[in-house]
């Protein structure tokens, strides 16, 4: 089964970046797909497909984590790779404890096999993975007017998300929460 281990968002915030990102869509300055309101969330750490007997382990390490809540604020909006080569449209997440915290995943899961992640982390979200830019100029000029206001928001969990991949988009199942210390 597909997964990965996710920070979810409150549905305010959720709305909001959608909400901003919906006039884009229907500008025709881009063709891709856009990330559903539902599916909106800051990845940890993708695991890929991994069996049943793997799942309980994983699990296992999870709920060995102490960690306090914490709050997390949006902060902008980028790309992948770059502005030049634009292949993922993203909007920025900070917080000063998150590197911690998806160091401690990191180690945690590596103690039963998972190799760490090679790339450096870049806390984001997810809100577009595009095919082609038609007008870059004005997909840019767009962009740069667009308001995404700055949402602060508590973290209070991380998820362990099953993904099951459908013509129609992924579709994501939490298959355990595990809460923080207040």
């Amino acid at each position: 089964m597909r997964t990965f281990i996710s920070i979810e968002l409150p549905e305010r915030v959720r709305k909001e970046i959608f909400k901003a990102f919906d006039t884009l869509r229907g500008t025709g300055l881009v063709s891709g797909n856009f990330v559903q309101r539902d599916n909106l969330h800051l990845t940890l750490k993708f695991l890929g497909d991994v069996t049943e007997e793997e799942i309980v382990k994983i699990k296992s390490k999870l709920s060995e984590i102490k960690f306090s809540k914490f709050e997390m604020h949006t902060d902008g909006i980028g790309f992948f790779p770059s502005e030049q080569y634009i292949r993922v449209l993203w909007v920025k997440l900070v917080s000063d404890k998150v590197k911690y915290l998806k160091d401690i995943v990191e180690e945690k899961l590596f103690e039963i096999g998972v190799s760490k992640e090679e790339k450096e982390f870049t806390t984001h979200l997810t809100v577009a993975r595009i095919k082609n830019v038609k007008d870059k100029e004005k997909f840019l000029e767009k962009i740069q007017n667009m308001n995404i206001k700055k949402m602060i928001f508590d973290v209070e969990k991380i998820s362990l998300i099953k993904s099951e991949l459908t013509p129609l988009g992924p579709v994501y199942k939490s298959l355990q929460d595990f809460e923080f210390s207040k």
